[in-house]
């Protein structure tokens, strides 16, 4: 049954083929910007923020947080400006004020200088960083989606273009999506985590539940930041009637620290929102080595029947 759901849903009731679309627009006055679409979901790159600012049925809610306090604003280097959406980042973060000297924020290269697009066979859009300081490496982002249905493939690459910083590092993303109904993680059957997750943060959420064995259940708390790890290839964000799912999977567990590949952060901010994050495994890169770290992004609608915590969870098991 679940498996026909996720069909219907997939193709949201929609039997024609689409011929994906790409163009330029602008967008919360940001200029220069792509938008891919097939018919049912758009996507909207932003590579002056170097970030994917939206993804969302074709005339409906974006799932992507975006700051409105900074709609429209240039990037400022060194002052990360929090614009919301998903960008790429370099693990580990603890990391940072070693190699760069400062904790926060993030790398300038990384997100806080417009990046270079290019188009590739006409409907994947190339995002590309300068070099980040104190790594050696570029960030470069792929960016595509299916000709019809909902799914987004993204491809990060950290890239080594000098020799020394002979450290290991790993491609991180981090989407940012308004506060959910209801968060999931789904777990690699041989995590070694006992409770199934670890904390970044010392502050308690609110609640993790386990639902089964494989199905994490975290409830935010409202007024701290708290952030946990997992051993996930799937993290899921549910606002009714929207379930976003965000995949990576594991080839191999014993290449991640445990913990360390799928990250949920819930933040306390004027306008609070979440985090649905993943790194690839950690490697040391000599100079033209790479690691890439491959992430999915499904949409659905999610019938008022089908809404609760146990049916959502039953939903990501079907996947």
């Amino acid at each position: 049954m679940w498996r026909i759901l996720l069909a219907l849903c997939a193709c949201i009731a929609c039997t024609a083929v689409w011929a994906q679309h790409l163009e330029r627009v602008s967008y919360k006055g940001w200029q220069d910007c792509y938008r891919l679409s097939n018919g049912t979901v758009e996507v909207i790159v932003v590579p002056s923020l170097a970030r994917i600012m939206h993804y969302g049925f074709v005339g409906e809610p974006n799932t992507l947080w975006v700051n409105p306090a900074t709609e429209g604003k240039p990037v400022q280097p060194g002052e990360w400006p929090n614009h919301g959406g998903d960008k790429a980042w370099v693990w580990p973060q603890d990391e940072w004020e070693m190699r760069t000297g400062r904790g926060w924020p993030p790398p300038s290269a990384t997100d806080q200088v417009p990046h270079l697009a290019e188009i590739l066979n006409g409907s994947v859009i190339r995002l590309t960083s300068p070099l980040i300081a104190g790594y050696g490496v570029r960030i470069v982002r792929e960016i595509r989606l299916e000709p019809s249905g909902t799914r987004v493939h993204i491809l990060t690459r950290l890239e080594k273009l000098r020799d020394g910083a002979d450290f290991p590092v790993a491609a991180w993303v981090v989407a940012q999506l308004p506060l959910p109904d209801v968060m999931l993680a789904r777990l690699h059957p041989d995590t070694t985590l006992s409770e199934g997750f670890k904390l970044f943060r010392e502050e308690s959420w609110k609640a993790i539940r386990r639902l089964g064995k494989d199905i994490l259940l975290p409830e935010r708390p409202p007024d701290v930041p708290v952030k946990l790890g997992c051993d996930a290839d799937i993290l899921a964000w549910f606002k009714s009637p929207y379930l976003v799912v965000h995949r990576s999977p594991i080839a191999n567990l014993v290449d991640f620290r445990p913990g360390d590949h799928a990250q949920i952060f819930s933040n306390t901010d004027e306008i609070p929102y979440i985090e649905l994050e993943f790194t690839s495994p950690l490697k040391v890169l000599r100079k033209g080595e790479s690691v890439s770290l491959e992430v999915t992004w499904e949409l659905y609608r999610i019938p008022p029947e089908r809404q609760s915590p146990e049916a959502l969870a039953e939903f990501l098991r079907g996947m």
